[in-house]
């Protein structure tokens, strides 16, 4: 049984899911460019231990970026294990008495087992560092254009002031200061509301790294707060969780976690503006302000090691496999606590925080497209879905073709389309304001009035356009949704198209419908355009420079043969300016 990530990467090991670079490897720009290649490969390559990259602390990547790895993480053979597994959890909290709040202990409930316990002191406690120094542990510098050096992805944990329970998230940190560092809690997070509400002024937190690999995925997957998070680890594994008092901070955390780095954030205090960095969605964050947390103690292990995420390219993600996954864990979590009828859920590999989203809908009465998509708006689980494409329960949601034939055949954008607002992630660049825009649900359900003979189009209902042509209806004349994307991006990459679509288009701003025909605008926009109130920020890539030094020692690296970088494809997309295009 998995309880340390060192076991989990001797498993690895064994099933030849591991590659080991004793090369230097320099933290600045080549650890993410030899993980994005190591990615690019077919099913996700191999996760990557670097042990020489000019710390003491050897780091982890691309470890979910494969389906094989994600199950490996969990002890199970397939993802379809693990998504059994996780339902009879919710199942079994269904039918608990107190609804869910398992900080009430009772002997009667199968779950009794699991709940967390608390040692004196723990496996991540044998090294403490006092006083703390951050210039010690490896934050990266991943993009040419990032003004700081950060991490993504960390989990982290904190009281939930209402119970005497905890909640874990993730967040992307960034190094400010040898005792500081600059965090992103999301709108609209538990973690963000605790604080908003909590009556103290300090606001005790612990970020951990390491340990479990189970805890990684914990902080991506959103938990309901009344549920101990540690409590579906526990269940999992089949043993309680043992949990270590901080030595700074009355927290406690993960007793085999890593690296645990201890502090408060003091909520009367000023937010700091924060530095552009490269994110998951493929383009670097622009403005904005963030707490700072103040760290009062740093422990780890003698021989730590640290799983770390890179934020993803375009057209690679390195979190392609695990977006997939992460659709099956929410599917289970979705039908049995916010809405009933959804049947299946598909978040595709462009969707970032669940940007975007496709369901399959068990439909039987008049309004409940609506009705459940503004659930899934109106929820904790998925509040920054900005596109939810709703089809029939019969329709297999991970096929394209499947999924175009429900637009060609019940989809009239004048009749099945609307439109609302609401929260989004702090990387959406495209929102008129940060954290805040449109949100826009496509009705691909059969209907009872079908379409006229006259409305059914081609094959494809959705094409792309250059903005430079006059008119697209020529070209693509029985096209029922036309999206205007800029010069530089290649038509006939669609996968391309796909992930400038959704990352680029606000959907009250940028969409419109005339004639029958629904209009995007998904191309580059500059501030003082109309409703465009911040700078737009450049795509993701690695350098020229960075990409020729790999390629110059990648036969030292000995990780089988070379590799092209994926950057190459993203760098035509790159405008004038570093990570905010110049005006």
């Amino acid at each position: 049984m998995i309880h340390y990530l060192d076991e989990y990467l001797k498993f690895l090991r064994q099933n030849d899911e591991l590659i080991t670079i004793n090369h230097f490897v320099d933290p600045n720009q080549e650890i993410a460019e030899i993980t994005d290649r190591q990615a690019s490969l077919p099913h996700g390559g191999k996760a990557l231990l670097f042990e020489n990259n000019g710390t003491s602390f050897p780091v982890v990547t691309n470890i979910f970026n494969s389906h094989k790895r994600i199950a490996l993480a969990f002890g199970l053979d397939t993802i379809d294990d693990v998504t059994t597994r996780i339902s009879a959890f919710y199942e079994a909290i269904s039918h608990y008495p107190a609804g869910g709040r398992f900080m009430r202990k009772s002997p009667v409930s199968e779950l009794a087992h699991y709940i967390p316990r608390t040692t004196t002191a723990g496996s991540c406690q044998e090294i403490a560092l006092f006083p703390p120094d951050l210039n010690r542990i490896p934050f990266l510098r991943n993009r040419p254009f990032d003004e700081a050096h950060s991490l993504y992805d960390v989990p982290f944990i904190i009281k939930n002031p209402y119970q005497n329970s905890y909640i874990i998230e993730s967040a992307r940190i960034q190094w400010h200061s040898k005792t500081t560092i600059q965090i992103r809690l999301e709108p609209g997070s538990h973690t963000a509301g605790f604080i908003h509400d909590s009556p103290k002024g300090r606001i005790p937190l612990a970020l951990f790294l390491g340990g479990d690999p189970l805890y990684t995925l914990t902080g991506i997957i959103p938990q309901s707060s009344d549920i101990d998070p540690l409590l579906l680890t526990g269940y999992l594994r089949k043993k309680a969780i043992i949990k270590a008092p901080c030595i700074s901070q009355p927290l406690e955390v993960p007793e085999e976690s890593d690296l645990v780095i201890e502090g408060y954030i003091d909520k009367n205090a000023q937010t700091v503006p924060v530095a552009s960095c490269g994110e998951h969605t493929g383009f670097y964050s622009i403005g904005g302000k963030e707490p700072l947390m103040h760290v009062t103690c740093i422990t780890h292990r003698k021989r730590p090691l640290l799983p770390l995420s890179i934020p993803s390219l375009g057209l690679n993600r390195s979190m392609y496999f695990f977006t997939k996954a992460l659709s099956v864990f929410m599917e289970a979590k979705i039908e049995q606590s916010l809405a009933t009828e959804v049947r299946k859920l598909c978040f595709p590999f462009f969707s970032n925080q669940g940007s975007a989203a496709i369901i399959a809908l068990r439909k039987f009465y008049p309004g409940q497209v609506h009705k459940v998509a503004h659930a899934i708006w109106g929820s904790n689980l998925t509040p920054y879905n900005k596109l939810l494409i709703v089809v029939d329960e019969h329709v297999n949601i991970f096929d394209q073709h499947q999924i175009n034939d429900c637009l060609r055949k019940h989809y009239n954008p004048s009749r099945d389309t609307f439109f609302s607002r609401g929260p989004l992630s702090f990387t959406d660049h495209a929102s008129p304001q940060r954290g805040f825009g449109g949100k826009m649900c496509i009705d691909a359900t059969d209907k009872s009035v079908p379409l006229s003979k006259t409305s059914v189009r081609s094959d494809n209902p959705c094409q792309f356009y250059h903005k430079s042509e006059a008119d697209p209806l020529l070209s693509h004349p029985q096209a029922r949704i036309l999206i205007a994307v800029d010069e530089e991006i290649n038509l006939k990459n669609r996968q391309m198209c796909y992930w400038v679509a959704i990352n680029q288009a606000d959907p009250i701003r940028d969409v419109r419908i005339e004639n029958g025909i629904l209009y995007v605008d998904a191309c580059i926009k500059k501030k003082g355009d109309r409703g465009v109130t911040r700078p737009w920020p450049n795509v993701c890539c690695s350098s020229t420079e960075t990409i020729r030094k790999v390629d110059s020692y990648w036969e030292r690296l000995k990780i089988g043969g070379p590799v092209r970088s994926p950057s190459l494809a993203i760098q035509p997309l790159l405008r004038p300016g570093n990570a905010q295009i110049s005006e």
